[in-house]
C-alpha cells in the first residue's frame, strides 16, 4: 500500500538516536510510520542526504501493523522503499496544517483529555493533531543529567484561554534551542530570543501528541501525557 505523506512531526525519542516521524496523507489522515526495533536518525537520509523532515513529501510502501489506542495512526513501512518527492511550498504547507487543525486542545482529543494534560491508555481517540491560533506564554529549559543538555517546556494558551505547560519533543526546536543556549551562554537569553521569534509569527500552529503510557512518579498514575511534537 503506497502513500505519499507530507511530514509534519519529527520528534526525539528517549533513546539517543531514536526518532518518531508523522505525516499527513492526501486525504488529510494522520499517519505514524513505524519500524520493528524503532526508527533511527540514519533512516531519515536517502543516499546520504537528509530527506525525512517537516515539509518534505515522502512516498512510503506501508503495511498494516497491530495498533494500540490511542496510537491508531501507526502503519509499518519498508525503509528501503521510501522516496523523496521534494518540499512543500509555503501555501501547500499551510494547507496541510489547516486541514489537520482543531480549534482547541480539548477538541483534538474529542473530550477525552483529563486534567488538560493526559489521556487514558487504550482511549478510543487519535493521538496526534494540530492546534491553531495559540498564544505562546513561556519557554523554559530543564537541565538534564547530561551536561549542557536541556528538556524544553512550552506554555501556551488556546482559544479557551487555558494554560498548557507541555514538554517539547520537536527535534528541530530542541536542536535550535541547544544552539541558542550555546551561542548566548544562558538558558534565559535563549528562552527570550526564541519566545520573541515565536510571538513574531503571523500564524502559529502547534502539533501535539500522546506518547506511550508513562508512570508519573508524583501521582502514581499511568497515562499518555501530552507533549508538543511540532512547532
Amino acid at each position: 500500500m503506497q502513500k505519499t505523506l507530507v511530514i509534519t512531526d519529527l520528534t526525539q525519542m528517549p533513546t539517543a538516536k531514536g526518532v518518531c516521524i508523522v505525516g499527513i496523507d492526501q486525504y488529510n489522515c494522520c499517519v505514524r510510520p513505524v519500524l520493528l526495533g524503532g526508527i533511527r536518525q540514519e533512516h531519515l537520509y536517502i543516499k546520504g542526504k537528509l530527506a525525512i523532515r517537516p515539509r518534505s513529501k515522502i512516498r512510503f510502501d506501508f503495511h498494516q501493523v497491530p495498533i494500540k489506542p490511542p496510537h491508531i495512526e501507526d502503519l509499518g513501512f519498508d525503509p528501503d522503499s521510501i522516496e523523496y518527492l521534494g518540499l512543500c511550498t509555503d501555501s501547500e504547507w499551510e494547507r496541510v496544517l489547516q486541514a489537520s487543525s482543531f480549534s482547541t486542545v480539548e477538541d483534538t482529543y474529542d473530550g477525552l483529555l483529563k486534567e488538560h494534560r493526559w489521556v487514558e491508555p487504550d482511549a478510543n481517540v487519535r493521538s496526534l493533531g494540530t492546534v491553531s491560533e495559540v498564544q505562546i506564554e513561556k519557554i523554559e529549559f530543564e537541565p538534564l543529567k547530561i551536561p549542557r543538555h536541556y528538556k524544553p517546556r512550552l506554555t501556551f494558551r488556546d482559544r479557551t484561554d487555558w494554560l498548557f505547560p507541555l514538554p517539547v519533543s520537536d527535534l528541530s526546536f530542541r536542536t535550535f534551542a541547544d544552539y541558542e543556549i550555546g551561542k548566548l551562554g544562558s538558558t534565559l537569553a535563549a528562552s527570550t530570543r526564541m519566545l520573541t521569534i515565536l510571538r513574531s509569527s503571523s500564524r502559529l500552529y502547534l502539533r501535539i501528541g500522546l506518547p506511550g503510557p508513562w508512570l508519573n512518579p508524583n501521582t502514581g498514575k499511568i497515562a499518555c501525557w501530552m507533549q508538543v511534537t511540532g512547532i
